[in-house]
């Protein structure tokens, strides 16, 4: 029998490169984010908005009996990048409702529906969670809130459970993209992210879908629920 996998954000980037590995390794994968390109007899689709939190609430989650289940937290958003005096109120609620409180909901629903079956949770994380960047106010915050949030349900001891806040690096996606287009004047390290586009340093998102998915094979291998890409080999 299959394993399955939860992963949100798999219109693109790291999401979408993670669903595709999965598919071709015979899992079943569940998909949530607001765009999709994947045909798949095995991928199922949900279009959703993960920032509104009804929308959220209102996942319902299958009947499963597979040998192991996955919930890959992925989807995040950088937001407008602006000092915190510029954000609008909705902006910011969107935004910590999309990188943290989904995660942790969806988290939450996975281990109660699931309770008996093995399963795996990884957070996608940032560097941004352990560094304060200027003009990503909301979320800094909220990727140091996924790693503590990780590590606290780790220490919880629930049954058949593995939890994993996993570090990408810099990576190749419409984030990055979103960076280099920011103004300078809100952004002071924008060509610092600009250099890194143009000397090729950005991680390649299928590359990041592979160590990602060494993970998921072989949790027993990683004693540290704080991951960094960077420090996984590939064989």
């Amino acid at each position: 029998m299959s394993n399955v996998a939860f992963i949100t954000g798999t219109g693109s980037g790291i999401g979408k490169s993670l669903a595709e590995l999965l598919l071709k390794k015979n899992y079943v994968v569940f998909g949530y984010s607001r765009k999709n390109n994947i045909k798949h007899a095995n991928f199922h689709f949900t279009k959703i908005d993960l920032s509104n939190l009804k929308n959220v609430k209102n996942i319902r989650l299958p009947e499963l009996k597979y040998k192991k289940i996955t919930l890959v937290n992925n989807a995040a958003t950088i937001g407008e990048i602006i000092p915190i005096f510029h954000k609008k109120e909705e902006d910011i609620i969107k935004e910590y409702n999309l990188n943290i409180i989904t995660p942790t909901i969806l988290s939450r629903k996975i281990i109660n529906k699931y309770f008996d079956l093995n399963k795996t949770i990884i957070n996608i994380s940032s560097g941004a969670a352990n560094k304060s960047i200027p003009s990503w106010s909301t979320y800094c915050a909220t990727k140091s809130a996924l790693d503590r949030f990780t590590d606290t349900i780790c220490k919880e001891n629930i049954p058949n459970l593995n939890v994993y806040s996993v570090h990408p690096g810099v990576v190749d996606t419409d984030m990055q993209k979103n960076i280099r287009e920011c103004k300078q004047e809100h952004f002071p390290l924008k060509e610092k992210f600009i250099e890194y586009y143009e000397k090729n340093q950005l991680e390649n998102p299928q590359i990041v879908a592979q160590k990602i998915y060494l993970i998921i094979k072989n949790p027993s291998n990683f004693c540290e629920n704080i991951v960094f890409v960077r420090n996984i080999e590939l064989n």
